[in-house]
């Protein structure tokens, strides 16, 4: 799954009262999370980058431990997040 489209689906339930994210394939399979306060900086480090802050919350941790849910995993949603986010920013320019 080289596509970070492949590697996550929205998840919500019978009701849509409210929407996650679901892993799909990797490490991380079935692992469902939801995002909450995601911060945008307004300035760039000097090194060029844009670094964000986001709070998540795991729904459903696949029986998953909870060492495995570390530097990986939050890199990982990070990536997924940036996607989102550049998905969204595309549908509303056009």
């Amino acid at each position: 799954m080289s596509n970070m489209k492949d590697r996550y689906t929205y998840v919500t339930d019978n009701n849509e009262n409210w929407q996650c994210v679901g892993i799909r394939g990797g490490r991380y399979d079935g692992v469902v999370y939801k995002y909450g306060k995601v911060t945008i900086p307004e300035k760039e480090n000097s090194d060029g980058t844009l670094p964000f802050r986001f709070e998540y919350d795991i729904v459903d941790n696949n029986d998953l431990p909870r060492e495995l849910f570390g530097e990986e995993f939050f890199t990982l949603i990070g990536d997924i997040l940036v996607d989102i986010i550049t998905e969204e920013k595309n549908d509303s320019d056009n």
